[in-house]
């Protein structure tokens, strides 16, 4: 998993910024690997050129009733939500 795509960033009162994230990755166990990326950094390249960097404090990783992943990096930093575009592309630093 190389490349995730942003899909929505959610600012939750008791977690922090939620960036919720699609992967063309279908195998759950490589997905529920994702866990061990905790205190890993990520890039988020927005779409207007913009970039960040950002720690990721925890990952939630659950499935849809269809199989299809669904995947939260909740990352250290406060930011402004409306900074952080839907569609950005994010890579591991």
């Amino acid at each position: 998993m190389e490349i995730m795509r942003l899909e929505d960033v959610i600012d939750l009162p008791n977690r922090g910024v939620v960036l919720k994230i699609s992967v063309d990755e279908t195998d759950p166990y490589k997905i529920t690997k994702l866990k061990n990326l905790i205190g890993s950094k990520i890039a988020v390249r927005n779409v207007d050129g913009t970039s960040f960097e950002f720690e990721i404090k925890d990952v939630s990783v659950s499935f849809s009733i269809a199989n299809f992943p669904l995947i939260g990096l909740n990352i250290r930093e406060r930011v402004d939500i409306e900074r952080i575009k839907k569609g950005s592309n994010i890579q591991f630093v």
